[in-house]
């Protein structure tokens, strides 16, 4: 074991014993709202209808309070309150008369609680109508929160598919094979944002791209996407957001939850979680996943599969535990087993019959550990520790020859004392240690820029900081100052300054204002893994040397930012107005120049992003509501920096559209006494122009190797149906793709003339031998129109 990560684990293994608290302490501010019965018996309804319609009304004198320490207040007379806590705590509202609710609190600064009347309740039943996406006034970070009734407004298999109703962040695939879906967010690629589940690293190093398909959706309470650098506690390599991804605990509501899903290209999924109460101070929770894709898909007839098969399980295992003091405590263990199979028809080994073929294999497991305290009198101050290991190995083979197998060994350890300063704001500290260990081998053929074509290279990092986050809140502004120093054994000593603030226009008016720097180290085999959907040579700044990574520096970016925030009412109802805009510079990026056919080029250098985003949402009527969204993004890297090739410098970034709509409405039928009621969706979204790889050169061999430049605009859109039988009982259809739209021809080098079944390159050769053989220009959907249909069950609420 490299002494990096020897040293990391000494260190957390001495740290575990310490009362520490994993939650950030932050402020809550909220209202406590009472039912109140408007009686409309005067006025004319059919007799199937409801004479009563629920209105909630701010609450005076309940008490909402801490469950751990007792510790809360009072509302005041307009149902307000505000109390300082940690994530992870549950808040606790009750009032004489009424039910006792129990929210789980993850970090929200305003909630809002509905006590209704009747016996108490076990759990928190909130149902209060509001937005489904929401953006808080009073937060200096720019954070939209998304929760379970956004999440199930479409399919939302995974992680990666649970954008399609978000309006910030884009899902695209990698290319036309694999079926790997990446995100991006002001207009560059994910793994510029930085992804964590349960404020733990999530989606990294050779996880980028794979990482949110292992998280299902059934398993997520709560998704927080945060534009710009965010906060310095949690690491230096967010660079253009930071998505938190909140994963259902041992505090849900049921005892079991089953989600099974099936469409129409064969991908069938079974999603469980359970809670069980071990005793007094512990409980767990298990939640499964397994995915099976088994049938055979080419409906635009290439020869090649649409939709890879597939076998996934992952199995995650959580215990939370709670004692009597202060002392809390989550810890999980998850572990991932994935096979993938697509390429050229019909599917057999690679290498056995020379057809091109792409085979995935993937083994993961991580435990993580959050261990806490809470100073019982002392408002405010608490010490935290976060522990992640892991391993991950995985093998991809791509064509008949080409494999590329690696494995990655990971440590990290974040430490944190949060206090209350003299005049009443809070300050964090922290320590934070990582380090990382890969070992990756790569068989191309000869093409791999070392000696023999074969290559086994070792790479090992180790990263410590120490941090600090001054938080000032003053009634009409809050400012955020963070900043950190990090020290990599290779490259040296980093600084990492970050500023958020918020300045309240009026109680319905806020503006924000983001700036800060993040870097990060590069993997670049995975993070371009589309790129092996072809038969491109890789060519790094030292090709040709035993370690051809070793040219690359770490990436660098400064991002700055502004939004504005107007919540108001519009014809009665109530809406919302959000616009921001966002600017990335980077004096080093990391990407792939694909603009000469054949070649995949490393390159690093310059490069920037501009975005614009507007969203206006609105409560239409009380059972509809819409949201519209328009995003520009304007997004370059310089390409030659000293103006050899002859086509200037700074070029568009390809798959990037500048112009993107975006339209959903949603309806829900009146619900009855038992909670039954009907739900639809729609989303539509456009996507303009994007620059493509250049193919023009492939015109000296053949015309038909040319693709265009540019994508053309296309819509697409998904719908859904839903049928609730009572809370936490749901079946469900719907329509993903429902314009079918389909990119045309979009394998490269694939004679497209030819009669299915006789598939053949251009040249008339072996796909294996065809150097300008390419599947990863891809802009637009493959597979087309896709109908599915899945069930959502509680039991023992």
């Amino acid at each position: 074991m490299p002494r990096s990560i020897s040293l990391v684990l000494a260190v957390a293994a001495g740290l575990l014993i310490l009362p520490v608290s994993a939650q950030k302490a932050v402020t809550v501010k909220g209202k406590v709202f009472s039912k109140d019965q408007v009686d409309h018996s005067g006025h004319d309804h059919a007799p199937s209808e409801g004479r009563e319609e629920e209105n909630w009304l701010p609450l005076p004198g309940a008490y909402v309070v801490w469950k751990s320490t007792g510790q809360g207040t009072a509302t005041d007379s307009h149902g307000f309150f505000r109390l300082d806590g940690v994530e992870g705590d549950t808040l606790v509202a009750s009032f004489i008369g009424m039910t006792t609710v129990e929210l789980p609190f993850i970090g929200q600064t305003y909630v809002e609680i509905p006590l209704g009347e009747g016996f108490q309740l076990n759990e928190a039943q909130v149902v209060a109508k509001g937005p489904t996406t929401s953006v808080s006034l009073l937060d200096p970070l720019v954070v939209q929160s998304l929760g379970r009734d956004e999440l199930c407004r479409a399919a939302c298999c995974n992680l990666s598919e649970a954008f399609e109703t978000n309006a910030a962040v884009d899902a695209s695939f990698t290319d036309a094979v694999t079926g790997t879906k990446q995100i991006r967010m002001l207009g560059l690629d994910g793994k510029y944002t930085q992804i964590m589940f349960d404020n733990q690293p999530g989606a990294r190093g050779l996880n980028i791209l794979q990482g949110m398909k292992f998280i299902p959706g059934e398993w997520v309470d709560q998704i927080h996407i945060g534009k710009g650098a965010g906060s310095v506690t949690l690491g230096h390599e967010s660079m253009t957001g930071q998505i938190n991804v909140s994963l259902r605990d041992a505090d849900i509501q049921d005892k079991l939850i089953v989600n099974g899903f099936l469409n129409r290209a064969g991908r069938f999924e079974l999603n469980t979680v359970s809670r069980h109460a071990v005793s007094r101070k512990w409980k767990t929770a298990l939640l499964t996943h397994g995915e099976w894709a088994d049938r055979i898909n080419d409906r635009n007839s290439d020869g090649f599969q649409d939709n890879a098969l597939s076998k996934d399980v992952v199995l995650r295992s959580e215990w939370e535990y709670t004692g009597d003091r202060g002392m809390r405590g989550e810890y999980a263990v998850t572990a991932v087993t994935q096979e993938k199979e697509s390429g050229q028809l019909p599917l057999l080994d690679a290498g056995t019959n020379g057809l091109w073929m792409a085979d995935q294999a993937v083994n993961r497991v991580v435990a993580t550990a959050k261990t806490g305290y809470v100073f019982p009198g002392d408002d405010g101050r608490s010490l935290g520790s976060q522990l992640t290991l892991g391993n991950h190995d995985q093998t991809l083979s791509f064509g008949p020859y080409r494999s590329y197998i690696a494995d990655q060994q990971f440590a990290r350890l974040n430490l944190l004392h949060q206090m209350k300063t003299g005049r009443g704001d809070d300050l964090v500290v922290g320590l934070s240690a990582k380090a990382d260990r890969y070992d990756q081998a790569l068989i191309q053929d000869g093409t791999f820029p070392v000696p023999g074509g074969i290559a086994t290279v070792r790479r090992e990092e180790a990263t410590v900081g120490a941090f600090a986050e001054w938080t000032v809140k003053r009634e009409q502004w809050d400012v955020i100052l963070g900043l950190r120093s990090d020290v990599h054994d290779t490259f040296g000593v980093f600084v990492t300054p970050r500023l958020n603030a918020r300045w309240s226009v009026s109680d319905a008016i806020s503006l924000k204002a983001a700036a800060g720097k993040g870097w990060r180290t590069s993997v670049p085999l995975a993070e371009f893994a589309g790129v092996w959907a072809s038969n491109r040579s890789w060519i790094f700044p030292e090709s040709g040397s035993v370690d051809p990574f070793r040219g690359l520096q770490p990436e660098e970016s400064w991002n700055l930012g502004l939004n504005l925030l107007s919540k108001f009412t519009l014809g009665y109802r109530d809406a919302s107005f959000n616009l921001d805009g966002y600017r990335v510079d980077f004096s080093n990026r990391v990407f792939v120049d694909l603009d000469t056919p054949g070649e995949a080029t490393i390159r690093q250098g310059r490069s920037q992003s501009r975005s614009a985003q507007a969203e206006f949402w609105w409560d239409w009527t009380k059972r509809l509501d819409i949201t519209l969204a328009y995003r520009w993004v304007d997004a370059s890297s310089d390409y030659d920096p000293d103006g050899f090739d002859g086509y200037g410098g700074y070029r568009k970034d390809p798959f990037v559209a500048q112009h993107r709509g975006f339209a959903t409405v949603a309806y829900g039928s009146r619900p009855d006494a038992k909670g039954r009621q009907w739900r639809a969706d729609v989303t539509f979204q456009v996507t303009g122009p994007q620059r493509l790889p250049w193919t023009f050169e492939n015109d000296l061999v053949d015309p038909r190797y040319v693709r265009p430049s540019e994508a053309p605009t296309f819509v697409t859109g998904n719908v859904q149906i839903s049928r609730d039988f009572s809370e936490g009982q749901q079946i469900y259809v719907g329509v993903e793709n429902v314009t079918d739209y389909r990119q045309a021809e979009p394998i490269v080098g694939i004679d497209y003339d030819t009669a299915p079944g006789e598939v053949q390159t251009v040249s008339g050769g072996p796909i294996g031998d065809d150097a300008l053989f390419d599947a990863a220009i891809v802009y637009a959907p493959i597979f087309g129109r896709n109908v599915y249909a899945g069930v959502r069950w509680a039991f023992g609420r």
